[in-house]
């Protein structure tokens, strides 16, 4: 009960506080039971995580992310930085997995008491369980403070919340805002801005730096930013820095807003099994969601294809969703005619024949019954090999018998 109920807070908390959550689904229970910090070599610190998932499935390309919070009061932290691992990992049913973690933090950074989280994330930018470290951090004291409550996305006479993600079209002009506070001495800096298409851990769409700005000593002053507007619908995340000389000067902040449009996504894919025998199914859990604008598209399609390591296929299975601001969950089975470990699995979001997202995963042999069938089958596959070896080497011999005996049969 004390897990799901520090669930639910964090959902509601942070889904207000971070970028990342963008609907409030039930989501997997992968968390981190353990996290320790093994050194700290100048802002470079170096430790390690185990993952336990708690689901009877797998779930697909998951990776972690390193948070650098300042404070230890768990509703007063300040974002200061993120960084997000490209390592792609899986974790077995009821099992645990093990990683080492490196994390560079802003040099500038205040000296003081800082939280560091380690969070799991999935491959659409949903976050699942994490684990929280206290430490005393130096840095060089050469930071800027950002006022989180005072952000804000204007779009003409339109005003929003940092993440509340506003609807807007691919012309308005996108203006984001803040108040910083300068505690030190006269600084200038540059606002470098990257834009994900909808999560920190997605493509980066546009990344550059805006115009200088300076600070006097002591001074606070608002800083608006002019997004960069865009084409294709969908939800976009921007991510605002402050730098000085190629170094970190601020924490970080987020602003969301949505280009209305067609559009859909995957928002993520369980599995059952990393293993399956012939007249046994592929059990897939898949989640979706329509239009980041909350539009109704009426109904699309999921489309979802199997196949074995060496690429043959094992089905293929279409199913009509919904396409609206609601979460859907789908279940697709698609049976095994042939044992097989590991299958290949390709899921398209589809309307009117266009992709509106995919994703394809192929699940590591994890089990101790994977690891089996995978020698059995490769044993199968050895004697099959061998047998055709030998009919081959039979029908060469029978010939070349033959052959000799028509010469033979000619003098």
């Amino acid at each position: 009960m004390k897990k799901i109920s520090l669930s639910i807070i964090f959902l509601f908390a942070f889904s207000f506080c971070f970028p990342f959550v963008t609907h409030a689904d039930l989501a997997p229970q992968i968390n981190v039971t353990e996290s320790h910090l093994n050194s700290i070599n100048k802002n470079q610190l170096q430790g390690e995580f185990t993952a336990s998932n708690h689901e009877q499935y797998y779930l697909s390309d998951l990776n972690y992310e390193v948070k650098l919070l300042q404070g230890t009061d768990f509703l007063n932290l300040k974002l200061i930085d993120v960084s997000v691992s490209t390592d792609a990992f899986f974790v077995p049913t009821a099992g645990t997995v093990s990683k080492n973690f490196i994390y560079n933090y802003p040099s500038n950074i205040t000296s003081g008491k800082y939280t560091l989280r380690i969070q799991i994330i999935t491959s659409s930018g949903t976050e699942l369980g994490w684990k929280d470290m206290v430490i005393d951090l130096v840095g060089s004291n050469n930071f800027l403070n950002i006022d989180d409550a005072s952000a804000k996305v204007t779009v003409g006479k339109d005003e929003a919340s940092p993440l509340s993600g506003i609807n807007v079209s691919s012309t308005d002009n996108v203006v984001s805002s803040f108040s910083v506070q300068n505690p030190g001495d006269s600084i200038t800096v540059v606002p470098q801005i990257r834009v994900f298409d909808r999560q920190i851990n997605t493509p980066v769409i546009k990344q550059y730096n805006d115009s200088p700005i300076t600070f006097n000593k002591g001074e606070t002053k608002t800083v608006s930013l002019t997004m960069p507007k865009m084409d294709k619908p969908g939800s976009y995340l921007a991510e605002v820095k402050l730098f000085q000389n190629n170094q970190q000067v601020s924490g970080i902040e987020y602003f969301r807003y949505v280009v209305k449009g067609v559009g859909g996504k995957l928002i993520y894919v369980k599995a059952d099994k990393d293993y399956y025998k012939a007249g046994e199914n592929i059990n897939l859990t898949i989640q979706s969601v329509g239009p980041a604008d909350g539009s109704d598209l009426g109904t699309g399609q999921l489309e979802v294809t199997a196949s074995t390591k060496s690429g043959s296929l094992i089905g293929k299975v279409t199913k009509d969703v919904p396409l609206n601001f609601g979460l859907i969950t789908s279940i697709i089975s698609i049976p095994v005619k042939t044992d097989t470990t590991s299958p290949v699995i390709s899921i398209k979001l589809v309307k009117d024949g266009k992709i509106l997202d995919e994703q394809n995963i192929n699940l590591p042999v994890f089990s101790k019954q994977a690891q089996q069938l995978n020698k059995d089958i490769l044993f199968w596959q050895r004697i099959t090999y061998a047998v055709w070896a030998l009919v081959l080497i039979l029908i060469l011999v029978a010939g070349y018998l033959f052959y000799k005996s028509k010469i033979q049969t000619k003098k």
